[in-house]
């Protein structure tokens, strides 16, 4: 092998790995809450899917494949990026909307109800996925469990949103795929001028007075960029639920998670060396680290790292990893991933460091880039953290909790780790539930 190839293998390996690593009644008053969740839970099923073509909407698929309406919605960003929403419409819509009960075939607490109560509208919601994620994470745990499913369910309007870059909104008006402009933005362009679009175009959609919203990784990341920085989106959100929800990074004791905030600034100079601009999951770099990579003296490391990524064991994470590279994840930008590592480097919740002089100060007025002012955020929060999540610390997330102005709730979620939010056994029982609560006893007036 060259020593180009050679170089380009070891690349994708470290992407890999930062991508491993960065995926992705209880009224609070003064302490933070444990929810308890029973210890008897059901083996989840390993994802088994011919792999799909990059271009399919899976989220149709499976929304059709459950029996609820769905609508596709497309708009363009100040930038000329072309964005793709999913809707499940509220429950006024659904063709069998006039046979829903207020009853349940058993009494299990956990049971919920097929399009909810009769003829009843509860309000808006927006569902926006984390890193290397898409509208598809609300969905591919099917009506049980996917949160989109069960929101439509309690009488929401579900939208799902798809930013730029991702599987599906891979368009600009001026700009193709392939080209270098493209995919130069961060965290911070999709939640100043994509978040804002989003919300601007459900709202004259829907005309909504407010709407709920719930953030997963760095869905929350970017509600958090748009609200220090156009603060006047306080007024068009009547709720905020953050899951795993990520503004500091950096007080983790994962040694993997260390390391790789280490290696960020010469990961980011190979990368540029390299003229990367898309960091795309591959099963074939899957391969490469769980079977080449895990198979050599890191063995241990790479073990810890798939247990802390699925929360599973690691033959089971082997098996289950290539899947949903094929099927669910991705495209970020370099610049996108560097971010969040400069955030666990600097232990600061800042804008994106060109470690250039000349650059922060054309960019900021400043040499060093500007930290996002969370006193701006007035808008109700509701923060969900599990335990075991190795990449935002419960450090970091109490550090969260206490620079926000409005949290209403913190939850710990035991035995949840930082991307069982979206593919953890039973969460209708351990998450969603506690979601349509905290919504429902928070009404639109």
């Amino acid at each position: 092998m060259s020593s180009k190839l050679l170089t380009k293998a070891v690349v994708r390996g470290l992407i890999l790995v930062q991508f491993v690593l960065l995926s992705h009644t209880v009224a609070f008053n003064g302490t933070h809450n444990k929810v308890a969740i029973d210890a008897t839970t059901t083996p989840a099923t390993v994802w088994k899917r011919t792999p799909i073509e990059y271009d399919r909407d899976l989220v149709i698929e499976l929304i059709e494949a459950a029996d609820y309406p769905i609508e596709k919605h497309v708009l363009t960003t100040s930038d000329g990026y072309i964005l793709k929403l999913h809707r499940i419409p509220d429950p006024m819509q659904f063709p069998s909307a006039e046979q829903g009960t207020n009853t349940k075939d058993t009494d299990d607490p956990d049971e919920q109800l097929r399009f909810g109560p009769m003829k009843t509208f509860r309000g808006t919601v927006l569902l926006v996925p984390g890193l290397f994620s898409t509208a598809v994470d609300f969905v591919v745990t099917g009506p049980e469990n996917g949160l989109a499913f069960v929101l439509a369910d309690a009488g929401y309007d579900v939208w799902l949103a798809n930013v730029r870059g991702s599987r599906f909104s891979r368009k600009n008006v001026k700009m193709n795929v392939a080209d270098s402009e493209f995919w130069d933005f961060s965290f911070h362009e999709i939640g100043t001028i994509d978040l804002p679009a989003i919300i601007d175009y459900i709202v004259r959609e829907t005309n909504a007075p407010k709407i709920f919203y719930v953030g997963h990784n760095q869905g929350m990341t970017d509600l958090f960029v748009l609200l220090s920085s156009k603060p006047r989106y306080n007024r068009k959100i009547h709720h905020a639920i953050g899951l795993a929800s990520i503004a500091y990074l950096g007080t983790t004791e994962n040694r993997v998670v260390r390391r790789a905030a280490e290696m960020t600034d010469k990961l980011y100079g190979t990368l540029r060396a390299l003229n990367i601009h898309e960091l795309k999951p591959s099963p074939d770099i899957v391969r490469l680290l769980s079977g080449v990579v895990c198979a050599s003296d890191m063995n241990e490391l790479c073990g810890e790292m798939l247990r802390g990524f699925l929360g599973m064991t690691v033959d089971r994470s082997r098996t289950l990893l290539p899947n949903i590279v094929d099927d669910l994840l991705t495209s970020v930008s370099t610049r996108q991933l560097i971010h969040f590592g400069q955030l666990m480097q600097t232990k600061k919740f800042q804008q994106f460091d060109y470690r250039n002089y000349a650059i922060n100060t054309q960019k900021y007025g400043q040499a060093k880039p500007p930290e996002y002012n969370l006193t701006r955020v007035r808008l109700p929060v509701s923060l969900f953290h599990g335990v075991n999540d190795f990449i935002t610390s419960t450090k970091d997330a109490v550090r969260l909790k206490d620079e926000l102005k409005n949290v209403k709730n913190f939850l710990e979620i035991p035995d949840m780790n930082h991307i069982g939010f979206v593919y953890a056994d039973r969460l209708y029982a351990r998450v969603n539930r506690k979601i349509i609560e905290i919504f429902n006893e928070n009404p639109l007036a």
